[in-house]
């Protein structure tokens, strides 16, 4: 910048001086609209902010109190249910499409979106036992304590006359237990008290496969989902059996102390699979070293009666008759949030919804209820801040996870006072049986072996 002056000689006088100007740039402090928000200047260097990691911590601490006081998981029931939901069926494809049968013999069409009830029908005299659907061929299978085994057509534009009338029924010599459909082939299977059937659906008048296994009744058998010809399939003599759809021989059977009641599929690991017993607890087997138990989940107070994993692979959701809902992560034996409603009564069964956003269960009371897969989630659209900052509330729960203060907030579950006071009884129950095994071996001269917690369940393996 140039100064200019005159003396009084009238000689003229330039004085040259360098002046340092603060000066910045628009783009970096102005909105390009009103509905911006405004920029806010930040020093990014660690040396002025001192406290940076204590705010951090105190944000976190924040997140996990806030995780917890948002947890809304309930949605809502299904109204117009006046039964109890026996079966909960989910179209492979059709995100709002669920079809439910009842203990008295009727068949309900659910448009889960709008929750109404399409279509309600009575398909049979008794309980139904399964239902499972085949979209390529626009087809449902469903079967009852009758001994019954119907095929319906399956039309979403036309549910009334879709199912006037069933297009095929079998009279069955036994009563079938359970229903499933091959997931890419035009089979499935029907479980009952005297043996496993695998029909073809142009030839209804002859199964193609029959497996017996001397007069034990089969109340649960599933294809998988990945290896599609693999079976597995549980018995009332506490067993479970491996086979393959193109072989009338199964290829193993693990026999354990108590009942499996049902089973479900990893979708993403074809070489796993989750059961729920009667013991209370989830037992998770590799079929490639089938002996024992991979994991064990422990957290019910009574008999688990169904189990689903989410379509992630990653995350199951279990019911049971202590009228609890429990969420767990596949890798953690702890469960990570109960679910329970005032007037829940028994778990019947559970199903994860195809984006794994939803859960459904079905209970002793007459309702399906419809739950939110993770209890904090905000349903609706979101914004990109929202967004924003709710992925950052995660990032910084999971990175706090393991302090104390975090830790105790996050790992909090309240439960009702009968579940709590059941829960601490068997906490002490397992407390006894570990200090009296350890005093037999201290004041005895016992030999046996210490046997690990993960092999006391099963009593025997057959190849």
């Amino acid at each position: 910048m140039t100064y200019c002056c005159f003396s009084d000689s009238t000689e003229k006088v330039n004085l040259v001086m360098k002046v340092k100007v603060l000066s910045r740039n628009p783009k970096d402090y102005q909105r390009e609209t009103i509905d911006d928000i405004h920029k806010m200047p930040k020093n990014p260097c660690e040396t002025q902010h001192p406290l940076a990691v204590d705010r951090e911590y105190v944000k976190a601490l924040n997140a996990a109190k806030i995780s917890k006081m948002m947890a809304k998981p309930f949605i809502g029931a299904l109204e117009g249910t006046t039964e109890i939901m026996t079966v909960l069926s989910l179209n492979s494809e059709v995100l709002n499409l669920a079809v439910f049968g009842t203990a008295d013999g009727k068949v309900q069409y659910w448009d889960i979106a709008g929750r109404k009830l399409t279509k309600e029908m009575q398909a049979h005299d008794s309980e139904v036992t399964g239902i499972c659907h085949f979209n390529k061929a626009s087809l449902i299978y469903t079967c009852s304590l009758d001994s019954q085994l119907k095929q319906w057509r399956m039309d979403h534009d036309h549910v009334e006359e879709a199912w006037k009338e069933p297009l095929s029924t079998i009279i069955l010599k036994w009563s079938p237990h359970c229903l499933d459909h091959h997931r890419s082939q035009n089979q499935f299977l029907v479980g009952g008290s005297e043996s496993c059937l695998l029909y073809n659906a142009d030839r209804l008048d002859c199964p193609l496969q029959e497996w017996t296994w001397g007069r034990e009744a089969i109340h649960c058998a599933k294809f998988n989902p990945v290896e599609q010809n693999v079976v597995s399939i549980l018995t009332k003599d506490n067993s479970i059996i491996l086979a393959d759809s193109r072989q009338g021989s199964s290829l193993r059977k693990v026999k354990m102390n108590l009942k499996l009641n049902s089973f479900s599929w990893n979708p993403m690991e074809p070489f796993i699979f989750t059961g729920a017993s009667d013991d209370y607890n989830l037992y998770t087997y590799d079929t490639r070293y089938f002996k024992y138990p991979r994991r064990i989940f422990r957290g019910h107070v009574n008999a688990v009666m169904d189990v689903d994993y989410s379509p992630t692979g990653t995350e199951l959701v279990s019911g049971s008759y202590d009228g609890s809902i429990r969420l767990w992560k596949v890798d953690q034996t702890g469960a990570c949030d109960v679910y329970h409603a005032k007037r829940m009564k028994r778990v019947l069964s559970v199903r994860y919804s195809l984006d794994s956003q939803y859960i459904f269960s079905s209970s002793s009371d007459q309702n399906v209820r419809l739950w939110k897969a993770h209890a904090n989630d905000k349903l609706g659209v979101l914004n990109p801040r929202q967004r924003l900052a709710l992925a950052e509330s995660e990032a910084l729960r999971i990175k706090y996870k393991e302090h104390p203060e975090v830790r105790r907030i996050l790992n909090r579950k309240h439960l009702p006072k009968s579940l709590l006071v059941q829960s601490k009884e068997l906490k002490i129950i397992h407390a006894k049986q570990k200090r009296k095994e350890r005093n037999v071996r201290v004041h005895t001269n016992s030999q046996e072996p210490i046997v690990p917690e993960r092999e006391r369940h099963t009593t025997a393996l057959y190849k």
